[in-house]
This record gives structure tokens, sequence and C-alpha cells, in this order.
């Protein structure tokens, strides 16, 4: 029981403060380079992110799940994966190039550029899936640890070359190079812990389809929720400012740093909800759901309470308009934190194509709502559609739950005084599976 509490321990732990780099990240980014060409910066990654996302083809969801199952040995998936994420790599660079050339990108005639976009689609590859399979090997913190060294290596740099006209005008570079070398280390410290043959030996064939079977499903939901998360960038990148862009962007990032908890807590779920106590899982999903709502919701009305202050005194004096379009995201960040555990109970019970259907929703939502609103109410609009998408991906999955069991609503609003410790308890306890970061939830490092 101690040893599996401490990996819970280990994971929460270090992958908060491998969040926290990120925001710290955020905020030098954006005091580096005020709204306009940060909101470049993050605009280029996202563009790069779909594409990768992609070409992984999520074998990192079908790698996890058979390796966690006993039915898939670690380092011959690791060859496997070293391979694939080589050649996707490449492909996924000759996409960023076409991209470049029908936009009339002067990018695709800077060679820096172009090979520094080749070393980040391969570290997110490499980082992406030599995370998941030490999670599958029960190893939570090397991982995250690595993480999050690079990433305060970076703020060092960032720090002590603010001044340097060299980085600046080449930080995208660096900056891209630091995943690059997040990945490197993470497949080095694998190989170097659970290869045991020299040999380049690969999973056989009959098992190998099946996990790329599972990891095609996963990438159908991991696309679709990452357009749900990340589409409304396009909408507002065509309609409003570069200013607006960088604003909108860095709110948004706020409220996934908000999400943090959900997602981590989220992930040692579905071995709890597994189990063949329904009963008692059923009555823990509404614990979960109270208590995560009620710290998010805390944190949101700090931020509301003295954001406006804070705010552009951190990020700068550029990001006027964050707070506001913060504020407006508040809805969309409380229905995401309630319904990552209500993700995890029908990823469990065989049902996720229920969350499919529910992201589907939320996008459908998200586009017309952008379509119809930002071309006459401008930056405003996209926070309060986003917020009308994921408030619809709640209401959906709680629907489809409540169909099938007479739960109140006040089950999921009202926290009680056991609520914690009944958490806690059930985590420690039930947590003899790995925790699995799978097409449950779409975990993206950039």
């Amino acid at each position: 029981m101690k040893k599996n509490s401490s990996h819970v321990l280990q994971h929460i732990l270090w992958r908060g403060l491998y969040f926290f780099s990120i925001l710290l990240i955020n905020i030098g980014i954006a005091r580096f380079f005020a709204a306009e060409k940060s909101g470049q910066i993050f605009f280029i990654v996202n563009n790069l992110a779909l594409a990768l996302l992609v070409v992984s083809i999520s074998l990192e969801s079908g790698a996890t799940f058979y390796i966690a199952s006993g039915k898939l040995e670690a380092s011959l998936m690791a060859n496997f994966c070293l391979i694939w994420a080589m050649g996707a790599s490449l492909v996924a660079l000759s996409g960023w190039g076409t991209i470049l050339y029908f936009l009339h990108s002067v990018y695709l005639k800077d060679t820096i550029f172009l090979a520094s976009s080749f070393l980040f689609i391969l570290g997110i590859l490499f980082t992406t899936y030599f995370t998941s399979l030490f999670y599958a090997k029960k190893e939570f913190g090397l991982p995250n640890k690595i993480l999050f060294l690079v990433n305060m290596l970076l703020i060092v740099f960032l720090v002590f070359g603010k001044n340097n006209s060299f980085i600046r005008t080449h930080f995208i570079e660096v900056y891209f190079f630091s995943f690059f070398l997040q990945g490197m280390l993470l497949r080095l410290f694998f190989f170097g812990k659970y290869s045991y043959s020299g040999k380049l030996l690969f999973p056989r064939g009959p098992i190998l389809k099946i996990v790329i079977q599972y990891s095609l499903f996963a990438l159908v939901a991991n696309l679709v929720y990452f357009l749900v998360n990340r589409i409304d960038y396009w909408f507002v990148q065509y309609y409003c400012s570069a200013k607006d862009l960088g604003n909108y962007i860095q709110a948004s990032k706020l409220a996934q740093m908000l999400i943090t908890l959900p997602a981590i807590l989220g992930s040692t779920l579905f071995p709890i909800f597994s189990s063949q106590d329904k009963s008692v899982n059923n009555s823990q999903l509404s614990v979960f759901i109270r208590v995560l709502l009620w710290i998010n919701g805390g944190i949101c009305i700090l931020i509301l309470a003295v954001g406006w202050y804070f705010i552009p005194l951190v990020f700068g004096n550029s990001f006027n308009k964050m707070y506001l379009l913060f504020v407006f995201l508040i809805p969309g960040i409380l229905s995401i934190t309630m319904n990552y555990p209500l993700a995890s109970w029908f990823s469990a019970t065989n049902r996720m194509g229920i969350n499919l259907r529910s992201s589907i929703l939320a996008l459908i939502v998200i586009c017309i709502g952008d379509l119809l609103a930002l071309p006459y109410f401008g930056i405003i609009a996209a926070p309060i559609v986003s917020s009308a998408g994921y408030f619809s991906y709640y209401c959906y999955t709680v629907y489809m739950y409540r169909k099938e069991y007479a739960v109140p609503w006040k089950e999921f609003l009202l926290i009680r005084k056991s609520d914690i410790n009944r958490i806690i308890r059930s985590i420690v306890s039930k947590n003899d599976e790995p925790i699995t970061e799978n097409s449950i939830v779409q975990n993206s490092t950039t």
C-alpha cells in the first residue's frame, strides 16, 4: 500500500512541478515578446502540434494499455516507437513544408527554422511515447523530473538572455530544441533502464496489429479533443488582430493550468473505476467531481478577485485583455473540471464512444459559434463560445450518466466534510494497477 501511495504522490508532485514550469515559460515568453509576437510563436506551435498528433497515430495509447495488461513487452515496443517516431517526423516535416509553401511563409526559406521544426516534432514524439512507456512500468517520478529540469534550464536561458539580440531573433529555434532535448533524455534513460537486449527486436505482428488498431481509435478521440481545445485559435487568428490572438492564447493556457489537477487525478481513476465493485466506484465518482469542482472553483474566484491587477503585472501590459477573456472562460474551466472523472468512468466501462460523441458535440458548438459571433463581436466572443462548447460536453456526459444512474444534481455540487479523506483512501487502497494516461485525456506538452 505504501508503495502504491508513493507512485501516486510522485505522479502528482512531479507532474505538477512540470506543469508549473510550463506556466513559468509561458510567462517568460509573454514578457519577452509581448502579446503580438508571443501569440505568433504559440500559433506556430499549435499548427505543428496538430501535425505531429496525426503522424503519432496515438501509438502511446495502445502501447500503454497492452504493456499494462501484460500482453506486450515494453522494450520491444520501445524499439518500434523509436523507429516510428523518426519516420513520422520526416512525414510531418514534409507536410509542414507544404503548409508553409501554400501560406507563402518566409519560414519556408529559413533552413535553421525547418531543421528546428524537425527536432521539435521528433522531440515531442519521443516525449509522448517514452513518458507513456515509463508510466506503463510504474515509473512516474523520473520522466517528469527530466521534463521539469529541461524546462527550468530553458527558463534560466530566458532570464539571462533577455537582452541578447541573437536569442531574441532565434528564440523559437531554442524553444524547439528544448523539446528535442527532453525527448532524447527520456529515450536514453528508458533504454538504459529497461532495454534488456542489444538487438533491435520488435513486437510480433498479431499483437502489433492490435496495438495499432487500438491506437487509431484513440487517435480519432484525441484529434477531436485537440480540436475542441484549440480550434478557436485558428478562428481568432483569422478574425482578430495578432495582439488579440496573443491575449487569448495566454488566457487559454492559464485556463489549461487550472485543469492540471483534474488531468493528473483523471489518470488515476481509470484503474480505480475498472475494479469489480461498481457500487463503490459509482459513489466515488460524485466525490471526485465535487472535490475537483470546489478546488478549481475556489482558485477561479481568487483569480476573479485579484487577476485584474496581477495578470498585467505578471504577463506584461500588452496583455490588457487577458483578464476579461479568462473570466469568460471560467464556466468552461469548471465544466472540464467536472467532466474529467466522467470521461474516466465511461472509458473504464468500455464506453469511450460516449466521450467521443460529447467531444464532437462540443466541437460543433465551438465552430458554429465562432463563425457566427467572432466577425461581429470580436475577441470577446471567443471565450464565451468556448465555454458554451465545454458546457455542452459536460451536459451530454452527465445526461448519459444519469440515464443509467439516478443521481441527483446536488451530488455533483455540494461538497461534504468526508470527501477528501475518502478520495485519499480510495487511491491508496485501489491503486494496484498502473496509472495510465491514454485516450481518456490528451495531455499535450505543447
